[in-house]
């Protein structure tokens, strides 16, 4: 996929309803100029796959998308497939992605292995009136520190995906502080129409320092729904979201292709990051 391709496969996405837009497209050929790739027919664009690499540690594989009028062909599998060898011959230790429960069979006769389950949540566009938590939240951390406890809990570099997202000023954090080290921080994403929470990461969860940090991303999303994906094993933040009206629209599963890797740190992981892009 080039530049070039973008006005096609945003028409492609729109058979989905998934909200892709040229800036998302761009930002990832960004990222990894190299790593994503269109099936085509002479000029027709049948289907794509994104994948997003953090050195050779971990590429994550994002959108794959086949032309309803040409699904039930191979066509996904063979995206699929192509991905991978593509990321195997750039040496990638692990190759991950994150599935819609629905897709779950695709994957895993493709080789990929299951391994922990995510919620995805919305809460319809509410006002939340700011209280005086008695903590102290920064809405201007320094970015290098937040980029280091990102890469504790996600297992990856991803700074290059996160300084992006900054620049193009779709996105920013909150912080909380245990002396001059950030132990927790969430992103707040702006788009057109919603907004989203996530990546959402705390060292050491803590009800009361969770809580505050959620009302102040609230409060920045005034009017607008709001989305957040996170693992279902962490209760403590299901419940806080369950408190603020978020109620769940999709489940889903993280997967790895071949092994399940130990890397990153799921109890520090309070809301996923990038569906798409790990």
């Amino acid at each position: 996929m080039r530049a070039s391709d973008t006005p096609s496969v945003v028409r492609l996405c729109d058979q989905e309803s998934w909200g892709v837009t040229r800036s998302d497209l761009k930002r990832i050929l960004r990222i990894d100029p190299r790593g994503s790739f269109l099936a085509v027919d002479d000029t027709r664009k049948l289907g794509l796959i994104t994948t997003t690499s953090y050195g050779r540690h971990l590429a994550w594989i994002g959108n794959v998308i086949v032309d309803r009028n040409h699904r039930g062909k191979e066509i996904g599998r063979r995206l699929v497939e192509h991905a991978v060898n593509y990321l195997r011959r750039t040496r990638t230790h692990h190759i991950a992605l994150y599935c819609f429960k629905e897709n779950l069979r695709f994957y895993t006769h493709l080789g990929f292995v299951r391994d922990a389950s995510f919620l995805r949540l919305k809460r319809e566009g509410e006002s939340v009136k700011l209280r005086d938590s008695g903590l102290n939240f920064d809405n201007s951390p320094p970015l290098d520190e937040v980029l280091k406890t990102d890469k504790r809990a996600f297992g990856a570099d991803r700074s290059k995906l996160i300084r992006t997202v900054l620049t193009e000023r779709v996105g920013r954090f909150i912080a909380a502080y245990n002396g001059s080290v950030i132990k927790s921080y969430i992103m707040i994403k702006k788009y057109e129409d919603m907004c989203e929470l996530g990546p959402w990461v705390s060292t050491r969860p803590q009800r009361t320092e969770l809580k505050g940090m959620l009302r102040l991303a609230l409060a920045e999303t005034p009017g607008r729904p709001v989305e957040i994906s996170i693992l279902r094993n962490n209760r403590l933040v299901l419940t806080l979201l369950r408190g603020h009206g978020f109620r769940t629209i999709r489940e889903g599963y993280r997967l790895y292709y071949d092994e399940k890797p130990r890397i990153g740190d799921d109890r520090a992981q309070c809301a996923l990051g990038f569906l798409d892009k790990g």
